[in-house]
């Protein structure tokens, strides 16, 4: 396992960074990202904390194989009390932010408090500090990452931020990294606005070499990718379809809403099928008689017009613009135009 040993907890209330050891313990006994930064804000967290509160907690986590090459290795976990279930939120996200965090020594950064102004967070390697994010704040995702990778002169730094949902507290706000991949479950990015933290940007050149078999890891790394490059639907299947092709699998797990809603019981039982609403009358045949033309007054010669182009034309009128067939048959011979004889012709006759 790739574990750093050690963790960053920020106190954004006493704008503090201070580093301690992973608790490897917890990490054995709950394995990944998930569970391990579920396990600390079980431990740290009232239950009953408003989400949006200093009292909440926000935890950037890595796995035992993030920054490796197994697969799934780039990905980050951000663990929170969400504002928008009440629940605990766990909302992962792909990129190379997840693999740039364990590549500069650490596992997992907490966040607790909040600070007195926008603020964002910065790490190179075993150096991390606070540093004041006014300029940024108000700024999208696009231009909080671009600001930032210039102003720290490191185009290779990875930065994972929020934009204007983040901010102003919208309970289904999004933490982005790398420009366009997102932890965008159950508005994590609400959290870090509260707490008024802007962005993390991290640079790490350590890399990542904690493995104690490098030589037998990579043997089951490549052994694996081979099963999901021949299964037809992590194989060609993914790339080709997204995430969408995985849906029926997900399904079938009974992660989705929709696997057992027949066997679901109701609140309220039916005895009987509801009564459909009644059907509206049909509407009345329209009288031919106005008060301006009786019913005995012969046609005009618009309406005997009108009748011949509809009893002698097989293509009454364009659906667009109500021009009569009739006057189609002046235009040359188009996409639109009814086939003719000297059209027909043309087509099928065989080149010379």
């Amino acid at each position: 396992m790739s574990w750093a040993g050690k963790i960053l907890r920020v106190n954004l209330t006493a704008g503090t960074v201070k580093s301690e050891p992973l608790n490897m313990s917890w990490a054995r006994d709950y394995l990944g990202s998930r569970g391990l930064a579920t396990k600390y804000i079980v431990e740290e967290v009232d239950p009953k904390v408003d989400a949006l509160s200093p009292g909440n907690k926000v935890i950037w986590a890595t796995g035992p194989l993030t920054g490796t090459m197994a697969s799934t290795g780039g990905r980050y976990t951000v663990v929170t009390k969400s504002p928008l279930t009440g629940a605990i939120a766990c909302s992962n996200s792909g990129g190379y932010w997840g693999a740039e965090l364990k590549m500069a020594g650490w596992d997992m950064v907490i966040f607790e408090g909040k600070s007195a102004k926008p603020v964002y967070l910065s790490i190179v390697d075993d150096v991390a500090e606070l540093k004041d994010a006014s300029h940024l704040w108000g700024k999208t995702v696009f231009e909080t990452e671009a600001l930032l990778k210039t102003s720290h002169q490191d185009p290779l730094a990875k930065v994972s931020s929020i934009g204007g949902a983040g901010e102003n507290g919208v309970l289904f706000a999004a933490v982005v990294n790398d420009l366009h991949r997102a932890a965008g479950r159950s508005g994590v990015g609400a959290v870090m606005g509260s707490k008024l933290l802007k962005a993390i940007i991290v640079r790490g050149t350590k890399g990542v070499g904690n493995l104690a078999d490098p030589k037998e890891f990579m043997r089951v790394t490549f052994e694996k990718k081979k099963i999901l490059h021949d299964n037809a639907v992590t194989g060609q299947g993914l790339p080709t379809y997204g995430t969408q092709v995985l849906m029926n699998v997900i399904n079938e797990m009974g992660a989705l809403p929709t696997r057992n809603t027949a066997t679901w019981p109701s609140k309220a039982p039916r005895t009987s099928r509801p009564k459909p609403w009644p059907r509206p009358a049909p509407p009345t045949a329209r009288s031919r008689s106005s008060p301006t033309r009786p019913a005995s007054a012969a046609p005009s010669p618009a309406d005997a017009s009108r009748k011949s182009t509809r009893a002698t034309s097989r293509w009454p009128t364009s659906h667009s613009t109500g021009v009569p067939a009739a006057a189609w048959n002046t235009k040359p011979p188009g996409r639109w135009a009814p086939p003719t004889a000297s059209t027909t012709s043309k087509r099928c006759s065989t080149p010379t």
